[in-house]
Formats: C-alpha cells, sequence, structure tokens
C-alpha cells in the first residue's frame, strides 16, 4: 500500500477510535448523573404537581437518555447499511437540537423567574430564543439534505462515513452559542443589581434568588465553552470527528439543567420546612415587632411578606398569645 495511502487509512481508523470513545464517555456522563440524582427526582419531581417544569425536566432527562441509547447502539453496531447511517446522523442533528431547545427553554424559566415574571422580558427573550432556533433549524436541514452516508468495514465491525457535509455546517453552533452568551449575561446583570439592593445574594431571604443566579451563570459559562468547542471542532478538525462534540453538547445541557432545576427545588423545599423558634412576647406591641426580633434563621422575611405584616394590628389581649412557628409561603418567583 502507498504510505500517503496508508497513513491516511491510519489516521482515519484513529478518528472512528475517537469518535466512539468520546460518544461512551459522554453516554457514561448523562447515566452517572441519573444514578446520583434519581433519589432528588423521586423526591422533588415525582411526587409534585404536573406543572410545565415538570414536564421540561422530565423531557430533557429522559430525551438526552434515549438519545444516547440510540447513538450507541449505531456506533457500536456491527452491521449497519446506508439507512442506518443516515438515521444516525440525522437522529444526532435534530438530537442536538431539540436537547439545546429544551434546556433553553428551562433556563429561560429560571430568568423569567429572576425579572419577577416581566411579561416583556419574557416576550423578548422567547423572541430571541425563536429567531436562533429557526437559523439553526435551517442550517441543520440543508446541510443534513445534501448529507449522504457510505457504510465502510472497519476492523472489528462497520462504521458509517459522512460524505457532501456542507462547508457552512458550522454556522448551526453561532445562534446557540450567540442566545446563550445572551441569557448569561442577564443573568449576571439580575445578579448584579440583587445584590446592590441586598447588599448580598444569601441574606434577608434572598437564599433562593442567589442560587437560581449562581447555577444560572455556572450553567452559561459551562455551556458557551461547550458550543465554542463543538464550533471550533466542526471548522477546524477532519470530518471523521464531526460527531465528537455532539454528545458532550446533550451531556452537558442535560446535566446542568436538570442541576439547575434539583438544586432550586431543594432550596424551596428547605425554606418551606423551616419553622422560627416559639417567643413569648409579652411586651411586643405589635406583631410586627415580634417577627423583627426574632432570631435569624435561613427562612427570613422578604420585603413582600413585611409589606403584609405593617398592615396588621395587634389585637388587645396581644399580650397573651404566643407565636409558635412561621411557615413561609411560596416565593413567587419560584416557577418551576
Amino acid at each position: 500500500m502507498d504510505p500517503a495511502a496508508f497513513s491516511a487509512f491510519t489516521q482515519g481508523l484513529l478518528d472512528i477510535q475517537t469518535l466512539k470513545y468520546t460518544q461512551l464517555a459522554s453516554s457514561v456522563i448523562i447515566i452517572f448523573d441519573h444514578l446520583i440524582t434519581l433519589g432528588q427526582e423521586v423526591e422533588l419531581i415525582w411526587q409534585s404537581t404536573w406543572t410545565l417544569g415538570k414536564i421540561l425536566f422530565l423531557l430533557n432527562r429522559y430525551y438526552a437518555l434515549g438519545g444516547i441509547v440510540f447513538n450507541n447502539y449505531a456506533i457500536f453496531r456491527h452491521t449497519v447499511d446506508e439507512s442506518v447511517c443516515m438515521a444516525l446522523y440525522r437522529w444526532q442533528g435534530w438530537t442536538g437540537l431539540i436537547a439545546c431547545m429544551l434546556a433553553e427553554a428551562i433556563l429561560q424559566m429560571r430568568l423569567y423567574a429572576l425579572y419577577s415574571l416581566s411579561k416583556k422580558f419574557l416576550a423578548f427573550i422567547l423572541t430571541c430564543w425563536i429567531a436562533c432556533l429557526t437559523i439553526s433549524g435551517y442550517v441543520m436541514y440543508t446541510s443534513l439534505a445534501v448529507l449522504t452516508t457510505t457504510p465502510i468495514v472497519i476492523p472489528g465491525g462497520m462504521f458509517c462515513l459522512a460524505n457532501n457535509i456542507s462547508p457552512h455546517f458550522y454556522v448551526f453552533w453561532i445562534p446557540m452559542l450567540s442566545f446563550e452568551f445572551l441569557l448569561c449575561l442577564l443573568a449576571v446583570i439580575r445578579g448584579f443589581q440583587t445584590y446592590r439592593s441586598n447588599g448580598s445574594l444569601f441574606r434577608t431571604g434572598r437564599k433562593l434568588v442567589g442560587i437560581l443566579i449562581r447555577d444560572s451563570v455556572v450553567y452559561f459559562f459551562v455551556i458557551c465553552a461547550t458550543y465554542l468547542t463543538c464550533l471550533l471542532i466542526w471548522i477546524l478538525a477532519p470530518v471523521n470527528l464531526i460527531g465528537v462534540p455532539i454528545g458532550f453538547a446533550l451531556a452537558m445541557s442535560c446535566v446542568l439543567t436538570n442541576r439547575v432545576v434539583l438544586n432550586v427545588r431543594s432550596i424551596n423545599r428547605d425554606l418551606k420546612e423551616s419553622r422560627l423558634p416559639t417567643v413569648n412576647i409579652d411586651k411586643v406591641t405589635s406583631i410586627e415587632d415580634a417577627i423583627i426580633n426574632l432570631p435569624p434563621t435561613p427562612a427570613s422575611l422578604t420585603s413582600f411578606e413585611m409589606a403584609q405584616l405593617r398592615t396588621m394590628r395587634a389585637e388587645k389581649n396581644l399580650s397573651s398569645e404566643v407565636i409558635d412557628s412561621y411557615e413561609p409561603e411560596d416565593l413567587p418567583f419560584v416557577v418551576l
């Protein structure tokens, strides 16, 4: 065999091996996260009432799990034909887009909550989201329309080789990356505003807001780095490696989004279960004074609740009453 041809052949085999290993690694990330968070899922998701947030969480969690099952089946299958190869590339392409769509929908709900359920803000991010999905969907559709595949025999089985890949296929990641950057910027702005108004993200009843902002910013930085890596690989890497980053994009968006939802629900559960200690208020003249003089607890009152207390009046027999406990209501910015 010609040395140049032999070198290309061996490099192709190495690329195929890299693709298989990275696909397996991204699958392990998803499965491992499912296993270690299964208890939280049962407690915080399955035992809760059905809401849009719950539906999106389950779709995001189990669609990704189904996606990796099919991907690994097709990639590690010993015998494949052209129809299976085309189905694999189409499934990977559209799965990547749908997974990003579900993750971004959940994160938009988070930001919608952080911005006090502002309808104008919701309309703005939905418009940007639809525009990004439309552009990325169009790029995916036109690229898959001209894509062809060839099943080739390799040591240990067969592999689906992609042909006629559009030179502009990498544009798929640009709208997604831009939208993630926008969401990250909005989360940072909201966090700065909260810090300025409260002095800290984790004091006076703002712990849940702090968790929302922290998880949102961490998610955005990690997912932006993932999408940027996907973009660079699709531009610079050999054709055989085009499928390498897709598995990690799916895994990162799935895992991080699930963690955002579980963390918020966990903190909200803790706030619900917290109680203030029993206090004797023989010399207190108002309920507001009694609450203010209580020792600080993780479930501090929000400004909304303090405003409600200020509208109350002490009864004449207040000195003989005892406040046994206080159970905070669901915070108004929790939408999942």
